[in-house]
């Protein structure tokens, strides 16, 4: 069957013909990408795998004809079946042949020069032909934007990935929360809502630039969940898919060794985060199976977060984005900002605490994972200022009255109609007057743990960060865990407990912060890990309720193969039940296992496992947990604790 200048015969996508100019490739032990151009109307970025059994990825980016209209083209006769796992697969008559999985419905996509997301438009299934000669899939596109498509080739020896797409778990389908774009992935197929043309982008656009950014926060997110998943099922299709959000973030590392998004300029500028969540993705990979090619872009990307550093009065402070390398480049950012050298810092720098911490956490991970210890004055002068500024507690005459007024600003609806009318003008005047002049009152009396234990995000003219709180909290316990202070364990006691004994965790739901709620969650889960006591789980479940309640997913740490808290040989599987309105919490780690399984309706639910048994636990349950014939209940709205060593 000879296509038409509008078609692609998807064995082009997989086997490059002999003229096709290769645009660029990066090679590992583990894995292959090579991308080539298709005479003007686009290219293809191939994935090939180690030991992946027949199985290999392709990302097509094409222009549509004049009539807009794409027409894929498979030889011999094929059937098109909706995936239980999502997305379509196209399965052959004949054995022999592969099978294709498209895991994506094709987008119609925007980008600009830098390769940001402009706008995205779904294309529609316009035709489905198949005969004994060949098959065509024709689309229908709406607007002269490139197509894009991710395609798997699953050739007749990886059959056992078509098989394991056809039977998932009810675990896998069910929600995990990204921790750049507070959105959820979905199981397999959802990690090409993410992965774009070798590249991860965070699933949102920003509000105020309309556009989506490249996020290496992102791809962490989605490895970590991979990761879990591989765990708790075995599946291959697990590994491949964590090898390709690992080759599409070194792939995209830039010459300097850095990443580079820009999230709020034209500059191009690296958000460190970010950069901190792509060592973290190489590290973890590199403790899991060493390879020349991860373990030189770790090298070239610790070298830079080194430098990426103010040397302050109280130690080394990390960057929270490369602006702040200089006034100029601040001033042209539009970024509103008061230059000040509170503390001894450069002009430039916000002192973005969580920032700062991460950075921490990531650069003495490298220690751990490499053996390289050349940046070790880098962290302890580091962690000397982190505790230096949370031990400030100046002018408490002023910020405790000022904290209680920012209070008011905190509390749920209904709590805030019953405030005397004298207080809710109180609490207006904070919310329009107050909270915007903070910074000032932090630029004379430097301080980052409040009155009440409430953590500030920075010592700068920035939005007010009470969002962010949960997000310090998780950092503090990462940190925590590597340096383990009682001043630090009394700041991250005073944090939890500014949430649990008040009703911030209820204004978040109220008003829907997304980031607060998922930080919260995997906050706890850190602190799980870390202290064994009742209370703490019982806070996890009930943040656990919230988050759903709010239509969250939960963190991808809750299947329980975080790698900063469980090492490659002491992971144990996150069982999956066979009820998908029951979610559970793997705080397995150490050698003991442990498992939380909450039920966020208003009804007691049966807790039946599907696959892997959990028969040998001991359960402890938040309220009666068993019915008159023995079943093990979940009871409505609480939860079980099962133990075992």
């Amino acid at each position: 069957m000879r296509p038409d200048p509008d078609s692609l015969a998807l064995r082009d996508v997989f086997e490059p013909s002999e003229g096709a100019m290769l645009r660029r490739e990066t090679a590992s032990d583990l894995f292959a990408r090579c991308s080539w151009e298709i005479s003007d109307r686009g290219s293809i970025t191939l994935d090939r795998f180690r030991d992946a059994n027949g199985a290999s990825c392709g990302f097509v980016r094409l222009s549509p004809s004049e009539a807009h209209t794409i027409r894929f083209v498979v030889e011999s006769a094929y059937g098109l079946e909706a995936c239980p796992s999502r997305g379509w697969l196209l399965k052959p008559g004949e054995a022999a042949l592969p099978t294709y999985w498209i895991p994506q419905p094709p987008v119609s996509r925007a980008m600009d020069a830098q390769g940001r997301i402009l706008s995205e438009e779904p294309t529609t299934l316009s035709a489905f032909e198949p005969t004994t000669s060949g098959t065509t899939i024709e689309l229908a596109m709406r607007n002269t934007s490139p197509l894009e498509c991710a395609i798997w080739r699953l050739g007749a020896e990886a059959s056992a990935i078509v098989g394991d797409l056809e039977r998932p778990l009810v675990l896998e389908g069910q929600p995990v929360f990204m921790l750049a774009s507070h959105t959820a992935l979905r199981g397999p197929a959802d990690v090409y809502v993410y992965l774009v043309d070798g590249r991860v982008y965070e699933n949102r656009f920003d509000a105020r630039r309309k556009r989506k950014i490249c996020s290496e926060l992102e791809a962490y997110s989605v490895y970590v969940a991979l990761h879990g998943l591989e765990a708790s099922t075995g599946k291959k299709l697990y590994r491949l898919l964590k090898q390709q959000i690992l080759l599409s973030v070194i792939a995209r590392q830039a010459a300097d060794g850095g990443w580079h998004h820009g999230e709020w300029t034209d500059f191009m500028e690296s958000h460190y985060r970010f950069h901190n969540a792509a060592m973290l993705l190489l590290e973890t990979a590199l403790q899991e199976e060493a390879d020349s090619k991860v373990d030189s872009a770790l090298g070239k990307a610790a070298s830079v977060l080194s430098r990426s550093t103010d040397r302050t009065d109280i130690g080394l402070w990390f960057f929270h984005d490369s602006l702040e390398k200089s006034v100029e480049m601040t001033e042209k950012s539009g970024i509103r900002w008061i230059p000040s050298r509170i503390l001894g810092k450069s002009p430039a720098t916000k002192m973005i605490l969580n920032s700062h911490v991460d950075a921490i956490v990531t650069l003495d991970r490298y220690r751990e994972v490499t053996g390289d210890g050349q940046y070790a004055e880098h962290v302890a002068s580091a962690v000397a200022a982190t505790r230096k500024l949370l031990a400030l507690r100046p002018a408490e005459w002023l910020y405790r009255p000022l904290y209680w007024a920012v209070g008011l600003t905190l509390l749920p609806q209904p709590e805030a109609e019953r405030l005397p009318l004298a207080l809710r003008a109180l609490k207006r005047l904070t919310r329009d007057y107050l909270l915007p002049q903070l910074h000032r009152v932090k630029h004379k009396f430097p301080r980052m743990v409040m009155p009440g234990g409430l953590i500030e995000r920075h010592l700068s003219r920035l939005h007010f960060g009470v969002n962010y709180h949960s997000v310090n909290l998780m950092d503090l316990v990462r940190l925590w865990r590597r340096f383990p202070t009682e001043d630090l364990e009394r700041v991250i006691d005073g944090a939890l407990e500014a949430v649990t004994n008040t009703t911030l965790l209820r204004y978040w739901v109220e008003s829907g912060q997304r980031q607060a709620l998922g930080y919260w969650i995997e906050a706890l889960y850190h602190l799980c890990s870390l202290k064994p006591e009742a209370v703490y789980r019982r806070h996890l479940a009930e943040g656990m309720l919230s988050a759903l309640d709010a239509g969250l997913g939960l963190p991808p740490s809750l299947l329980g193969a975080h790698p900063e808290v469980v090492r490659p040989g002491e992971r144990f599987p996150c069982p999956s039940p066979s009820d998908a309105r029951l979610r559970v919490a793997n705080l397995s780690r150490g050698g003991r296992r442990e498992i939380l399984v909450i039920n966020p309706t208003r009804a007691p639910i049966e807790l039946v496992w599907e696959g892997t048994s959990s028969d040998d636990l001991t359960w402890v349950a938040a309220g009666p947990s068993t019915s008159a014939d023995s079943r093990l209940l979940v009871p409505a709205r609480g939860w079980l604790v099962g133990s075992a060593r």
